[in-house]
């Protein structure tokens, strides 16, 4: 076997080329890298390219995400020149002997600085051939991938074998070597010891900022294998760090030096908090939002504003993340206000990404608290700032976002000898930053529309289908993000999963708003394609986009008159109503499919109300079952569809008894109160009509007339063709009784005209309803 000195890639003129190493990865603070699932494992080959330099390297010893981890072994030096590394992107390289043509005698540092360019040249290429979208449909590409991935890491490796680096270049070589190991393979034994000696060497050396990017690596390394004790070290890190920063105030003088660590305070803090989020527990939750609040204070003590501003708006979010309860939500509120104290801060003004994140966060604590008003007036707000910083030209297209540090904290980072690099990065403006993974700016406008149908959705049909619109545009935006971005698979993967889940719930509020709006054709096919693009989802994030979907599919089965299939689904285990309300104790990402569960259990209530129904003796236990957790939810349309319930159901629970007339108004009034909170137009809808027919069937007079007038405009205004047909029976029912024969004709025929639009099973029912039966069976909630 020949040494690694033999092999050097040559020019055309037979000269050594010698290429500069390119700079080493930039680990994000709030970087999260999932595993690929098991499938791949590599067989070691030896390659030759056109026959003109010996190739292979030892694949075994790096194993892919899912292979086993396999002890280290003898790594072969021999590796692919970078023009066959490009080369080996348009297809395989067939295996061949291995014959060299080129064997030179050079110095071993040369040959140590060619190696590490050709590990370079190899992950441009494998980063170059990833595709988030369709690699792992692509066996071919998988395999070639993963085979350079190996080489280039044989490359590294047999470079830290030969030793005599300098020590600045070792520990950068090892810190890239381990950052590839953590990304693209488990070998996570071999990536801890790799760091663990980087350390001790950026000890001895006091490369503290090199020191501090390989700690922050060894905890992602630690959290993939165990998270408790990654925590744990983390802890310790903090306090370390903190105590150097702390000299700051204990010095009689500026310490400028001690500045330098105030940046990686805010690093190691974003990181615990990121860390404590990935961890299901409410603890954690509390935990990080501690820290965003220490790190607030921090920066703000250091005249860091930017970074303040970010730690409040992380706040903000983790707030809303933790509970949609009140106190949540105005602790949320707080956060906010403290990151706006900073909006007019130059330095805060030129980070796009977080100014329109802040007014995201505005908008989600107006929509859990169901203020259409407030939410209207921000989402205005909103729109002026997308629209004002479109053309910016601060936006980024990594989908990084770097926060800038305050003067007095940059300039202890730029008067070093150590240039920033890793997590602390200088911009193209030669601005300190902290980097973090963040949104691209085609996913910021897909958020910003997916927010605008949101609160456009209560106005959608009397606004021309605004809402519909605007979730049409955000679909438009995601299906044109590219799909195949270069960059490593471990985080083109995340960000590609991202931008499908974003679809999916994108879809979600379509089909709701089709429906709000009794277009169930459309309804369908769109539920059709959300379907199919949650087919292969990965889980939780499966089994919550599955939620939905059934819960659509029973919807729209019940409102085309398929009553037995919709309430098998509203049945079924997925609905099951919890023993107790969540929203004590709970996290946010629970609360959604506790309220589909409740909403289904309405559903269910109103397909058994009917006494003929064979499954009417449930009606009682299941209303007796609903109303404590209906009335702990903190959701006004709940509240109310829960009180329109009792109101049409002369049924006694284990607490109430049946309504009496008395009774009867109290819940309306209760109803309409909340409808008119929320702007909930399809609540007002059903619960004037129900007035109508109640207090006013077979009555002469202009209260009667004016009360079915007011439930047949509402009625319009929601273009629900259900409630059209049921308002002008009941208005043509009220004239007849007054002598006005032909205005009540006329209504009729409208009413008649209205139902003919419906699905036919549902068309019997509005007749009978039209006709004056007092069987209200058709009332439903969506």
């Amino acid at each position: 076997m020949s040494s690694y000195n033999d092999h050097l890639y040559c020019d055309s003129n037979g000269m050594p080329v010698y290429p500069q190493v390119s700079d080493y990865p930039r680990h994000g603070v709030q970087v999260q890298i999932p595993r690929l699932p098991p499938g791949f494992v590599y067989q070691s080959s030896t390659y030759a390219a056109n026959g003109n330099q010996q190739v292979y390297a030892d694949e075994n010893r790096y194993q892919s995400h899912l292979g086993r981890r396999l002890l280290p072994q003898q790594v072969n030096a021999n590796v692919l020149p970078p023009s066959q590394a490009q080369a080996a992107t348009n297809g395989y390289l067939q295996p061949k002997s291995a014959i060299p043509l080129v064997q030179a005698s050079v110095p071993s540092s040369e040959s140590q600085m060619v190696l590490l360019a050709l590990a370079e040249e190899y992950f441009i290429a494998a980063f170059g051939k990833s595709s988030g979208a369709e690699v792992y449909e692509r066996e071919k590409d998988i395999n070639l991938y993963y085979k350079l991935i190996a080489t280039g890491l044989s490359c590294l490796d047999a470079v830290l074998r030969q030793g005599r680096l300098s020590p600045d270049l070792e520990a950068r070589t090892r810190l890239r070597y381990a950052s590839i190991l953590f990304q693209e393979t488990e070998n996570y034994m071999e990536a801890e010891e790799a760091l663990s000696q980087g350390i001790l060497l950026c000890d001895r050396h006091r490369f503290q900022d090199l020191k501090y990017n390989m700690q922050h690596l060894l905890i992602h390394v630690m959290f993939a294998t165990n998270p408790r004790a990654s925590l744990k070290f983390l802890d310790g890190v903090i306090k370390d760090v903190e105590a150097y920063a702390s000299r700051i105030e204990l010095l009689p003088y500026a310490d400028e030096n001690s500045y330098r660590h105030v940046a990686w305070v805010y690093a190691f803090r974003f990181l615990r908090a990121t860390l404590s989020l990935n961890i299901a527990s409410a603890q954690e939750t509390l935990i990080a939002i501690n820290q965003f609040r220490t790190v607030t204070n921090f920066a703000g003590d250091n005249g860091d504003n930017t970074i303040s501003a970010t730690a409040s708006i992380l706040e903000a979010m983790t707030c809303l993340r933790r509970s949609n309860n009140a106190e949540s939500i105005e602790q949320a509120q707080r956060a906010l206000a403290a990151a706006r104290s900073f909006q007019l801060d130059p330095a805060f003004q030129k980070v796009p990404q977080l100014v329109s994140m802040m007014h995201f966060v505005d908008i989600s604590c107006s929509l859990q608290q169901i203020d259409p008003a407030q939410a209207k007036l921000k989402l205005e707000s909103m729109h002026s700032m997308l629209d004002a910083m479109t053309h910016s030209n601060n936006w980024n297209s990594e989908g990084i976002l770097r926060v800038s540090l305050g003067d007095r904290t940059a300039r202890s980072l730029l008067e070093s000898s150590q240039t920033p690099s890793g997590i602390l990065q200088v911009d193209a403006t030669g601005t300190v930053c902290v980097s973090l993974t963040w949104l691209l700016k085609d996913e910021i406008y897909a958020l910003g529309f997916l927010f605008s149908g949101a609160v456009s959705f209560h106005r959608n049909a009397m606004d021309g289908q605004k809402s519909e619109q605007y979730l049409g545009e955000a679909k438009r935006l995601i299906g044109l993000m590219p799909h195949h971005r270069s960059g490593p698979l471990t985080l083109m993967q995340p960000r590609y999963l991202w931008q499908r889940i974003l679809l999916c719930q994108v879809q979600i509020h379509l089909v709701f708003a089709l429906c709000a709006r009794t277009s169930w054709s459309t309804a369908k096919e769109e539920l059709s394609l959300l379907k199919n693009n949650a087919t292969d989802l990965p889980e939780p994030q499966l089994g919550q986009v599955s939620m939905f979907i059934h819960y659509l599919d029973a919807l729209i089965q019940q409102a085309t008159g398929d009553l037995a299939s919709a309430l098998a689904t509203f049945q079924s285990s997925i609905f099951a109503l919890p023993t107790s309300s969540p929203t004590a104790h709970a996290s946010l990402p629970l609360q959604p499919q506790y309220d589909l569960a409740l909403v289904a259990a309405l559903n269910t209530l109103l397909i058994i109300r009917s006494p003929t129904h064979p499954k009417h003796s449930l009606f009682p236990t299941l209303l007796s079952q609903l109303e404590p957790l209906a009335l702990a939810n903190p959701s006004k349309n709940i509240h109310a569809a829960y009180w329109l319930l009792r109101a049409t159901s002369p049924i006694s629970t284990n607490s109430d008894p049946a309504p009496g007339v008395v009774k009867t108004k109290q819940y309306l009034q209760s109803v309409l109160q909340a409808a008119k909170h929320t702007a909930n137009n399809q609540l007002m809808c059903i619960t004037l009509n129900f007035m109508s027919w109640k207090f006013f069937k077979g009555v002469v007079g202009e209260q009667a007339e004016k009360s079915a007038l007011a439930s047949l405009q509402l009625a319009k205004k929601g273009r629900d063709s259900l409630w059209i047909g049921v308002a002008n029976g009941m208005l043509a029912e009220t004239l007849e009784k007054q002598g006005k024969r032909e205005e009540a004709d006329a209504v009729r025929r409208e009413g008649w005209d209205a139902a003919g639009r419906l699905p036919v099973a549902m068309q019997r029912e509005v007749d009978g309803v039209a006709e004056g039966d007092e069987d209200a069976e058709t009332i439903r909630v969506a």
